[in-house]
């Protein structure tokens, strides 16, 4: 990198308001010098530059994902998969634990994740119990897909040093039996007691991480990402260390950092939101205002369907998160939160409001991660008037919509990642995976939003559907809005990196729900191929 390519023949929809369509892209020195018909673009043709002929291929600007965990992402490589896919039921994940267990010396961790209690047979959590049989020599930790929630053997509850007697944490809860013994399921600041005391990878592996995540990543047409929590001085200098070896295993990333753990690193040195380059950016200060709902954790205005004492969790006291927010706002940072339920989307607008009164700063892109559960349409309007970024996760709905069903009611869905209302009240909402929380390929997400069908294929309140174009405008231009990168990437445009992603089809020629199977032929970052197929 950067590199020369000539790509001809090809249908691109180049999230460029000014251009919207074009036939052909010519990038020179990793960066875009022309945009519109063959001829326009053969006129860079010089030796050395490489000339593909698309044979009408559907051309894109690469994917930006707004919102994922590529660290963890190349960290679970290594961990057991127990996602719906490989275990539908508790003795399938049990035994894929012991498998493990067979090949891991006694007191070493079992890692594993992706786990869903509403789509396993039984419709449950394995116990700590049913743990301790499959693998009774390690400590085992497996963790929900939504990483809120997760199920530890009894080493494992020891080694973080929670019994019978142990109170619940701030932000969090120990599951009890009828006896007031840990069932083994500790959720959010539970969960973060059981994961602290598994040993943290070295900066080497953290490095190897990344680099298989680049990979995975690439092979899905994305280059850009916004990682979405940098909690350890080691995860920095891992992403530094990529940063500087260069190489195709890269990505352009825009780092959140984790308020509680990270900002005081950074207070007195003047570093803030945007130090960086268009490969490793300093992103937003983050904070967590409430969990998920499939741990029935994320914070909700009303109680969860037959749970009527349950509204979810604060993470913290919500003055105080307030408060911290208010500090990052006045020390120049853009702020974001992880706000899923209705009510914690309230007070995180409360506190952008707090903030901007206090001290007044103009486009601040403050952003809302997730913004899943808008059950007031009103609050589209305070999200519009502050000018705030919401980052929804567009593949939550394919993935988890039966549970959003069972857990609040089909009625509290109706704004549920509103793609559609977010366009309608001028709001940039910027599309994320979430990954390894859903799946990476973007293409899912996008069949999502153009369908709003479940895996099963059921449909929720398609009014909030987008046309493809729409859709790939909240994967690309969108995602480099909420990192004030727009003048640099997110559309194919003269002047911005030339960072492209061609799909295998036309897809015209292609039904919403088939989008997906479509794949991805080739990933250019900087004039590169990056992934070929």
């Amino acid at each position: 990198m950067p590199g020369g390519l000539i790509l001809t023949g090809g249908r691109l929809i180049t999230a460029d308001p000014e251009l919207p369509e074009a036939e052909a892209i010519a990038i020179r020195g990793g960066i875009i010098v022309a945009v519109g018909s063959n001829a326009d673009a053969l006129a860079f043709r010089a030796p050395g530059v490489e000339v593909i002929d698309l044979k009408g291929r559907t051309v894109l600007p690469a994917f930006n994902d707004a919102h994922c965990h590529p660290m963890a992402i190349g960290l679970a490589a290594g961990q057991v998969d127990v996602s719906p896919d490989e275990a539908p039921d508790i003795g399938t994940l049990l035994g894929r634990i012991r498998d493990r267990a067979a090949s891991t010396p006694p007191g070493r961790w079992i890692l594993a994740r992706g786990y869903d209690d509403t789509r396993l047979a039984e419709r449950r959590h394995p116990s700590r119990e049913e743990l301790d049989r499959a693998a009774p020599h390690n400590p085992v930790l497996i963790t929900r897909a939504c990483l809120h929630v997760g199920a530890a053997n009894t080493q494992a509850l020891r080694e973080a040093g929670i019994t019978r007697d142990t109170p619940d944490p701030p932000g969090g809860t120990i599951d009890r039996d009828s006896r007031g013994e840990p069932t083994g399921v500790v959720r959010e600041a539970a969960l973060e007691m059981a994961r602290r005391a598994v040993p943290k990878p070295t900066v080497d592996e953290l490095e190897d991480a990344l680099r298989r995540a680049a990979e995975i990543y690439h092979s899905h047409g994305v280059t850009s990402v916004a990682e979405a929590g940098v909690r350890r001085p080691e995860e920095m200098e891992a992403y530094q260390r990529v940063r500087e070896s260069g190489g195709p295993l890269l990505l352009r990333t825009y780092l959140m950092v984790i308020l509680d753990e990270m900002l005081e690193e950074f207070s007195g040195t003047g570093l803030r939101t945007g130090f960086g380059d268009d490969l490793l950016r300093l992103g937003p200060a983050k904070i967590f205002l409430d969990g998920s709902i499939g741990g029935h954790t994320a914070r909700m205005r009303e109680p969860y369907a037959g749970e009527p004492g349950n509204r979810g969790l604060w993470m913290q006291d919500p003055e105080e998160m307030k408060r911290k927010i208010r500090r990052a706002h006045a020390l120049g940072w853009q702020c974001t939160a992880h706000a899923i339920g209705d009510a914690s989307i309230d007070l995180l607008l409360d506190a952008y409001e707090e903030a901007l009164a206090e001290n007044p700063r103009r486009n601040t892109r403050h952003r809302i991660e997730h913004c899943e559960f808008v059950t007031d349409p009103q609050v589209f309007d305070r999200i519009a008037r502050l000018g705030c970024v919401p980052v929804p996760g567009t593949t939550f709905l394919h993935d988890f919509r039966p549970l959003y069903d069972a857990s609040l009611g089909r009625d509290r869905l109706r704004y549920a990642n509103a793609m559609r209302s977010f366009i309608e009240h001028g709001i940039v909402a910027a599309a994320s995976s979430d990954a390894p929380v859903c799946s990476v390929d973007p293409l899912l997400g996008i069949r999502t939003m153009m369908t709003r069908r479940d895996f099963a294929g059921e449909e929720a309140f398609p009014e909030e559907s987008i046309s493809f174009e729409e859709a790939v405008y909240a994967y690309t231009a969108a995602g480099a809005y909420a990192s004030f990168e727009e003048h640099i990437k997110g559309s194919l445009s003269p002047g911005k990196v030339g960072d492209v992603t061609v799909l295998g089809a036309d897809v015209r020629q292609v039904k919403p729900e088939e989008i997906p199977e479509v794949g991805v032929d080739l990933t250019v970052m900087a004039g590169e191929v990056v992934h070929p197929a």
